[in-house]
C-alpha cells in the first residue's frame, strides 16, 4: 500500500506516545514507534502488530538528542515504508536535577527532529512535504516554580515551532509545523513529577483533574485535520483550544 500515510512517533512506546501511535493506527496510518527504551518499544510494537497487522508497524531504537540516531530513524523508516508523511516529536523527560540533559532531550531533540524532517520530507529535498507536531506542555502557561528546566524546554518548543511554521519554510518544503500543549495527563511521567514537587511551590489540585493519554492523542488528529501552520493547540480536560499571540502585541513586534 504505497499511498498509505506513514508517521514516526518518538517516545512512542508508553504514555502519550503510545496513545498517539494507536490513534494513528486506528486512522489508517502506518507507524514507526521510535524509543530509546528498546525492549519496551519491542513489547509494545508486538502487542499492536497483533491488532493492526505486522506490515503496518515497525520499531526503531532512537536517542533523539543524537543527530545520527534521527538520520538513521528516517532512513530505516523510508526503507521499510518508502515514505514519511508525519513526524511527532513526542519524546521528553522531566529531569530538574540535570537541566542540561532535560534541555538536550526536550528542546534540542525536537530541534534536531525538525531539521531532519526538512531534510527527508521537504519538497526542496525531493520529499512530499507533510506535518511535524512538536509536543510542548501546559507548563508554558503556568506560574509554578517547580520545573524551571522542563518549563524552559517546553517554552522553547513553542518558539521553534512558530519559527519553522513561518511561510518561508512551508513555501519551500511543504511541511506544516504545529505544537501540542496538553494539560496534566495520566502518565508515569506525571506521577514521577508529582513525587518531586514541593507542595508550597504549586497548587497540588491542578494534578487532580488529569486527562487520559487517549484524549490527548486525539489532539494530534485534530492538528493533522486542521493543518494550521505554526499553530499551538492546547489540550484541556474540556476541549481543544488554539492559542494565539494577541494581534496587537504581534503587530508591535513586527514593526520594531
Amino acid at each position: 500500500m504505497p499511498d498509505t500515510l506513514v508517521a514516526i512517533v518518538t517516545g512512542g512506546s508508553q504514555g502519550i506516545g503510545a496513545a498517539i501511535c494507536i490513534e494513528l493506527l486506528k486512522n489508517g496510518y502506518r507507524v514507526c514507534i521510535a524509543d530509546i527504551q528498546e525492549l519496551k518499544a519491542i513489547e509494545f510494537t508486538n502487542e499492536q502488530k497483533s491488532v493492526y497487522g505486522e506490515e503496518n508497524i515497525t520499531t526503531i531504537c532512537c536517542d533523539v538528542s543524537k543527530e545520527s540516531d534521527y538520520i538513521s530513524l528516517f532512513e530505516k523508516t523510508l526503507k521499510k515504508f518508502k515514505r514519511v508523511d508525519v513526524l511527532i516529536n513526542n519524546a521528553g523527560i522531566i529531569l530538574e536535577e540535570n537541566p542540561r540533559k532535560c534541555l538536550e532531550v526536550n528542546l534540542l531533540g525536537t530541534l534536531i527532529g525538525c531539521h531532519t524532517a526538512l531534510k527527508y520530507m521537504g519538497k526542496s529535498k525531493g520529499g512530499n512535504g507533510g506535518t511535524v507536531i512538536n509536543m510542548s506542555s501546559s507548563a508554558v502557561f503556568s506560574k509554578g516554580s517547580h520545573l524551571p528546566a522542563y518549563t524552559a524546554s517546553k517554552n522553547g518548543i513553542i518558539g521553534l515551532t512558530r519559527s519553522f511554521g513561518h511561510p518561508h519554510h512551508y513555501d519551500k518544503d511543504g511541511i506544516i509545523f504545529a505544537a501540542l500543549c496538553p494539560f496534566a495527563v495520566d502518565t508515569d511521567l506525571l506521577k514521577s513529577a508529582i513525587k518531586n514537587v514541593d507542595p508550597t511551590s504549586v497548587p497540588m489540585d491542578i494534578f487532580t483533574d488529569v486527562m487520559s493519554p487517549e484524549f490527548t492523542a486525539k489532539g494530534v488528529m485534530k492538528i493533522l485535520e486542521d493543518k494550521i501552520n505554526g499553530s499551538t493547540l492546547a489540550v484541556l480536560p474540556d476541549a481543544y483550544h488554539y492559542v494565539k499571540i494577541a494581534d496587537k502585541l504581534q503587530n508591535l513586534f513586527s514593526k520594531a
